[in-house]
């Protein structure tokens, strides 16, 4: 059964002291929506998705987040959202699983083994499970951070340069992940990669410090 999600920006604006890094930002996403977010680098590509996430404070507006029809509290969020970005810090001192497990007992969620086990496999390292996090290359910790970020199936999944780090195969792997999580979730993607803008129904350029966003 599919889930009613939205996600709304609601004349969102972030300024660091007296620089506008955008400003009235207005749209509205639905179930089965993908945004592509695009931009030269410091325009706030990052920013805007950090605002999405919850991880970073707006300077005015606001960003709305519902799954079906119950409007999620800032304590909510986690259980139905998942992140993906380079710059995301995992704890290299766990394991793999171990990783895993923990952020779901933050979440607040039961840790579904099974589905675990599936999302490893799909994402070739059902051979490192027990390994500890330090012993990854930077494309594997890639993947598990999608991992984490799909365990527990999120309604709203945001992807900062979501193909970084990632070989032939990982890009195959997320490209079928996006295509087969869109119909149940509003997925939002930063990128200037044309490949993966073909992945997105919409998209918003952050071309400016200080402009008004139009959803194509």
């Amino acid at each position: 059964m599919s889930r009613q999600v939205t996600l709304e920006a609601v004349n969102l604006s972030k300024t660091y002291g007296l620089r506008a890094i955008f400003s009235h930002i207005n749209f509205a996403l639905r179930t089965g929506d993908r945004l592509g977010i695009t931009g030269r680098n410091g325009t706030g590509k990052s920013t805007l998705l950090k605002l999405l996430a919850g991880v970073a404070e707006h300077t005015s507006g606001e960003v709305r987040r519902s799954v079906d029809d119950v409007v999620l509290s800032d304590g909510q969020q986690t259980r139905h959202l998942g992140f993906v970005a380079p710059y995301l810090q995992l704890y290299n001192e766990f394991t793999a699983w171990e990783h895993v497990e923990l952020l779901q007992q933050m979440r607040g969620l039961a840790f579904d083994k099974s589905r675990a086990q599936g999302l490893f496999t799909r994402f070739g390292l059902e051979r490192r499970i027990h390994d500890e996090l330090n012993t990854f290359s930077s494309g594997m910790l890639q993947r598990v951070k999608y991992i984490c970020a799909l365990i527990h199936s999120p309604a709203i999944l945001l992807l900062d340069e979501p193909m970084s780090n990632f070989d032939d195969d990982g890009v195959r792997t997320v490209r079928e992940v996006i295509a087969e999580h869109s119909p149940n979730a509003v997925i939002v993607i930063a990128t200037n990669d044309d490949a993966d803008l073909s992945l997105t129904t919409h998209t918003l350029s952050v071309e400016s410090t200080a402009f008004a966003a139009a959803l194509d």
